[in-house]
């Protein structure tokens, strides 16, 4: 399963279990609002926002190196604010003194903290949405949304795009069924994403065709990254019926200021040459649309 999918799954699990204990919470608080001379520390404390079981929570994300922190922030800033507000509301019910505008306060900061956390949840939703449900893997959308920036930020250094096809995948379908062909793509997922460092997103572009973008500072180390993965494919027990997969694939680098659809259609005529000269083989094809296989 790919690592963004996980996450994405994992911080909805935690957002929804600590955002659940964080409403318990203000059972607790009402409690004590019923019961005025009662000690409630663990809420009227200056830190109560960072002891509370959703402040945990909170304080762990934070720390990740993550594009979405500004939603992460917000949520913060909210969750704060209403440990602020539940201590000045409980502070002046001690002496009786709560007014229309205490409860209003609190009531503000419960709603602005849940708007924070919808807005939060929906952004995580909708990102799930550009992963595909079979393997995981990030569809070709979010090539399309995130190409220009990873182009602009390492094409220079030495960018490239292999794309490949499972050879003969029909015949999977046709002979050993659907579900047998679902195997074989989550299980080609899987390896992929093994085989590629953390930097080298790997996408399912369609069908049975996918797309590894890697870095590398030459054509032949480029070559030699596409080869070893190629060979480790075709060297695995990927079951498909009584044999394993192969894949054959098309290798070009990515040039400062391209465009998507020219990289791409680069790399599809070198897959299609490579699948009308014997399959299970990487060819590589230059700007010029010279195409070859490198000697590494």
């Amino acid at each position: 399963m790919n690592r963004e999918y996980k996450y994405i799954d994992a911080t909805i699990s935690g957002l929804n279990k600590s955002s659940d204990a964080h409403f318990k919470w203000l059972v607790k608080v009402l409690y004590y609002v019923s019961k005025k001379h009662e000690h409630a520390s663990d809420i009227t404390s200056c830190n109560a926002h960072s002891r509370c079981e959703f402040g945990i929570w909170l304080q762990q994300k934070l720390k990740e190196d993550r594009d979405d922190k500004s939603y992460l922030l917000d949520i913060h800033h909210k969750h704060i604010r209403i440990h602020e507000k539940c201590r000045e509301l409980m502070a002046v019910l001690t002496f009786n003194e709560a007014s229309a505008d205490s409860f209003g306060a609190f009531a503000s900061a419960l709603l602005a903290f849940n708007q924070s956390l919808t807005l939060y949840k929906t952004h995580l939703l909708q990102r799930r949405t550009s992963f595909d449900a079979l393997t995981g893997l990030p569809l070709r959308r979010t090539l399309d949304e995130s190409f220009d920036k990873t182009s602009e930020k390492f094409a220079k250094d030495g960018l490239y795009l292999l794309l490949l096809d499972i050879d003969h995948f029909k015949k999977i379908n046709d002979n050993y069924g659907h579900l047998t062909g679902d195997q074989v793509l989550r299980a080609l997922a899987i390896q992929l994403e093994d085989e590629t460092r953390k930097c080298e997103p790997v996408y399912r572009y369609g069908g049975e065709e996918f797309i590894i973008l890697l870095h590398a500072s030459s054509d032949e180390d480029a070559f030699a990254i596409a080869e070893r993965i190629r060979l480790l494919v075709a060297n695995t027990e990927i079951a498909a019926g009584d044999h394993g997969i192969t894949f054959t694939a098309g290798l070009t680098q990515v040039h400062e200021n391209e465009s998507l659809h020219r990289v791409l259609e680069r790399a599809d005529k070198a897959l299609y040459h490579g699948k009308h000269t014997g399959r299970n083989r990487c060819i590589y094809v230059n700007r010029y649309s010279d195409m070859y296989k490198i000697a590494v």
